[in-house]
């Protein structure tokens, strides 16, 4: 059974966050045209208001009249802010959501690039691994060489077929060329070491 990426596997209520922004989004915007409606008609009742206050105060009405249309335009804002509430309510929850949601697809981006990067780096290890281990191949098999030699120069030593000075020359040449092969060895063991850790994460 799959689920979803960066989900718990109990989580039977989990939502993709792409989704969560797809609904959302479309009421969102639905309910931003709405509230903008809303202030335009708060702000012509509040010009109606103003307008049955001039009449009252020409003398176009009476003030039983004012009171009565006052207390009716009064009603129908009163009304519509109760709406305007409601709105802001339900968009400030969606904001949240969408907020939410937004986080979500940032770390599940974060995570996705931190796994690539890892599996380069993985990759990346694994050439250099192979390359390395080829040459500290070739090391050991060049070791392995210089010791045989060793033994013969030992051979022809002990049975005087060989001068002393040819002899010392050329044990001192294998005993150097050891000595750097060590140093060679060493350097490339402790990066083998340094790439396999990286590999097995």
């Amino acid at each position: 059974m799959s689920h979803h990426e960066g989900s718990p596997p109990e989580d039977v209520y989990y939502v993709d966050p792409k989704e969560v922004l797809s609904q959302y989004s479309v009421e969102w915007i639905s309910l931003r045209k709405s509230f903008d409606e809303i202030k335009k008609q708060l702000l012509e009742v509040q010009a109606e208001l103003s307008h049955i206050d001039r009449k009252l105060e020409n003398g176009e009405l009476t003030d039983q009249e004012h009171i009565t249309l006052y207390r009716e335009k009064w009603a129908e804002s009163t009304l519509i802010i109760q709406v305007k509430r409601e709105v802001e309510s339900r968009l400030y929850v969606i904001q949240k959501e969408l907020r939410a949601a937004n986080r979500q697809l940032k770390q599940a981006e974060e995570e996705r690039h931190r796994r690539e990067r890892v599996e380069q780096e993985k990759s990346s290890a694994m050439i250099e691994w192979m390359s390395l281990k080829q040459g500290f191949d070739l090391v050991t098999a060049r070791r392995n060489e210089i010791n045989a030699e060793s033994d013969k120069l030992e051979i022809q030593r002990r049975s005087g077929s060989i001068p002393d000075e040819k002899y010392r020359e050329t044990r001192i040449d294998h005993i150097r060329q050891l000595a750097e092969l060590r140093t060679v060895e060493s350097d490339v063991k402790r990066r083998l070491g340094e790439l396999l850790e990286i590999i097995r994460k």
